[in-house]
């Protein structure tokens, strides 16, 4: 076999809830107490960082469980929905059931300016300095905090772009930070502005172009996208506009 240590780990990690397994999911083996709370966070299991009592992370042959206690309210509310689902099965309707669970009415955002220009300048640049495991292993995806100065103040990385999302609300929560403005270096695709909308976060700048449905869903809920090509100037997708609040800003910079 040959020399496979230049590349990126990849593990199943198997999330249970209160002793009953909720998902597995495939991850980077890092900061899985951020990823626990992250994940349950933006599966709105949890609702704030105290609604988690206790997380134990055991490694296994194939990977790692994460053994999570969370409040009895919480696990209530799993189970109803869980049971709702349940008692839809084979009358039809389950479908619709699950198109509606993959997009949960959400909370919009206060409206909020675009991004300052000036806080883009530099930023591709200091990405690649935050990104240890990119540096190492390559092809590995982060998502990252902005601070108001335009500085990265956190990283997170995974080989799944939805996980290091993940992995950096959960740090937040945990240390109880706010942030407007978050940054992902893979494309932009409706999970991830969910993610966003759900934490709170204003701006959330991508590196690879959003899709039609992740710009809707943002103008929706009043999140700014900044798209950064490489080599073109910052797009902008805003419903930030003084005459016409809810109406399409898709400006470059």
């Amino acid at each position: 076999m040959p020399a496979l240590a230049h590349l990126v780990e990849e593990v199943a990690v198997s999330i249970n809830i209160n002793g009953i397994n909720h998902a597995v999911m495939m991850t980077t083996p890092d900061d899985l107490d951020d990823f626990a709370i992250g994940f349950l966070f933006c599966e709105s299991i949890i609702h704030h960082n105290h609604d988690v009592h206790d997380i134990r992370v055991t490694p296994t042959e194939l990977g790692f469980v994460l053994d999570v206690t969370i409040a009895n309210r919480c696990l209530a509310q799993l189970q109803r929905r869980r049971r709702r689902l349940t008692g839809a099965t084979g009358c039809g309707i389950c479908g619709v059931e699950a198109v509606e669970q993959a997009f949960p009415e959400l909370r919009p955002l206060p409206l909020t300016p675009p991004l300052d220009a000036g806080l883009l300048v530099g930023l591709r640049p200091q990405i690649a300095q935050w990104q240890l495991k990119a540096q190492q292993y390559g092809a590995i995806h982060a998502a990252l905090a902005l601070d108001a100065q335009g500085k990265i103040v956190h990283c997170r990385e995974d080989i799944g772009r939805h996980n290091a999302l993940d992995k950096l609300i959960g740090l937040l929560l945990r240390r109880q930070l706010a942030c407007d403005t978050l940054v992902v270096t893979s494309r932009c695709g409706s999970e991830l502005i969910q993610k966003a909308v759900l934490f709170g976060a204003r701006h959330l700048v991508c590196l690879a172009s959003p899709s039609q449905l992740a710009v809707r869903l943002a103008l929706k809920y009043h999140l700014n996208v900044v798209h950064i090509p490489k080599f073109d100037a910052p797009v902008c997708y805003s419903s930030h506009r003084p005459s016409d609040p809810i109406g399409e800003c898709h400006e470059p910079y």
